[in-house]
């Protein structure tokens, strides 16, 4: 009897959930072996979605749900590239996709980018997200000012949590030895620096409203009287233009001298031009659009400026935008050829763009992709069998599978309870792997 097709997918983030979600339902056959890095699902929804933002990490709960279909397998804690080589996992499927996210913040490329405190936001944010390659970082957040460079979603929600009144946070899932460094900041002004015209901004107006409607926050427009007519009028996005109508109005508004709220100060048609100080940062060098150039005091910087792909071992490279090529989801070689049997979905196919649901509809055209080109690659069977279980025993690689991590998250929400917030996060596969072996994880199953 000829066996289902078996796909692999390398990434537990959204896109490799959806596009799990669309092969159980167009192929009632297959059988999916889902494989991420690190110790716990959900990708960008654990380590991206801000801490803050509670309501949008509800969407796990479908992921749950795909996850537990008997269909479906999670290996959790296992490297592709490094544990389990791409070549293997061909040999052994009919298809991969890679799910592999943008992993790498981009660099500005411009001096002293490398100093203490200085950090790129896939740094930054994967610290107080509690992501394992990132909570070591220790930034120090006693500076009174900081700076961040770029003018998207994720520079406000950087801002946005360096400013937030500490009990906010404490609510939130920020880990405890984060959440101390927050409750030691000493941050009072910060500073947007926005390398576009105003009318450009790249975060959404409900976003602005998040930042700008905190009660202990005011907005600034250092350059405001620099501004024409024009410039308040110009915008590319509705978005952009509803930020422009508020920010207009509230110039008119009186300023009280005895305002000590936190100050967010928004930069336009400016960009760094080096990181200074000896032997931390101390300013930031900057120039305008038209030439002037000046100095702002900021002993720490996050850099939210892009995304780019981590490199997986025998993959195709990136183009020069960082996404992999590809064409609706068949990866291309150098040459424009299609790649037998490897997709790819998510951040890793169109590059850093989109909300969570975003990715539903770019795992859908993966998957329905996959699923055209699916007879001829039935034709060609896996060379070695697909038992990927004993294959990583044998190399003494311990994974994690859904039952596993269904014990880990109610280790962390019963942790979180304790401390009145959703769940205090696991920051290590070793940790993780602490508690199934002395089974404190358990006693939260049996929990009401």
């Amino acid at each position: 009897m000829k066996r289902g097709p078996v796909v692999a997918i390398v990434g537990a983030g959204p896109a490799g959930f959806y596009v799990a979600e669309a092969l159980l339902q167009s192929l009632p056959d297959a059988q999916i072996h889902m494989f991420e890095r690190t110790a716990a699902p959900h990708g960008l929804v654990r380590y991206g979605v801000a801490p803050d933002h509670q309501k949008l990490k509800q969407v796990a709960a479908v992921f749950e749900g795909i996850a537990g279909h008997e269909r479906f397998r999670l290996y959790a804690g296992v490297d592709v590239g490094r544990d389990l080589g791409l070549s293997e996992l061909r040999a052994r499927s009919h298809a991969v996709v890679l799910t592999t996210g943008a992993a790498l913040g981009r660099p500005l490329g411009v001096p002293g980018e490398s100093l203490p405190q200085v950090f790129s936001s896939a740094a930054f944010v994967g610290w107080y997200n509690g992501h394992a390659d990132h909570a070591g970082l220790q930034p120090d957040l006693t500076a009174d000012s900081a700076v961040i460079v770029g003018n998207g979603n994720v520079a406000l929600d950087v801002c946005r949590l360096m400013v937030r009144a500490f009990d906010d946070l404490a609510a939130s899932d920020i880990p405890q030895p984060m959440l101390e460094a927050f409750r030691l900041r000493g941050i009072r002004e910060v500073h947007l620096l926005g390398r576009s015209a105003p009318g450009a901004v790249k975060f959404t107006f409900k976003e602005f409203r998040q930042l700008s409607d905190l009660p202990n926050v005011r907005i600034r427009l250092p350059q405001a009287a620099d501004f024409t007519p024009a410039m308040w009028e110009q915008s590319s996005s509705p978005d952009a233009k509803r930020v422009l109508q508020w920010l207009r109005a509230e110039q008119g508004r009186p300023v009280d001298a005895a305002d000590d709220r936190l100050t967010v100060n928004l930069w336009f048609n400016v960009a760094p031009t080096a990181f200074v100080g000896e032997p931390t940062l101390q300013e930031v060098r900057v120039r305008s659009s038209s030439g002037d150039a000046f100095a702002i005091r900021a002993g720490i910087a996050v850099t939210c400026v892009g995304y780019a792909c981590r490199p997986i071992a025998e993959a195709p490279g990136c183009d020069a935008a960082g996404v992999m090529r590809h064409r609706a989801g068949q990866v291309l070689d150098d040459d424009g050829d299609e790649e037998a049997g490897l997709f790819v979905a998510g951040w890793a196919k169109r590059g850093p763009t989109g909300i969570i649901g975003t990715n539903r509809a770019c795992g859908y055209e993966t998957a329905a992709t996959l699923v055209a080109t699916l007879p001829a690659l039935m034709d060609a069977a896996p060379t070695l069998a697909s038992d990927f279980g004993a294959l990583l025993d044998a190399r003494g690689i311990v994974r994690l599978g859904h039952a596993d991590w269904q014990r880990l998250d109610a280790h962390e929400k019963d942790r979180g309870a304790a401390l009145g917030k959703p769940r205090e996060k696991l920051l290590s596969l070793d940790e993780a792997l602490h508690v199934l072996s002395t089974g404190r994880a358990v006693a939260c199953e049996s929990a009401p």
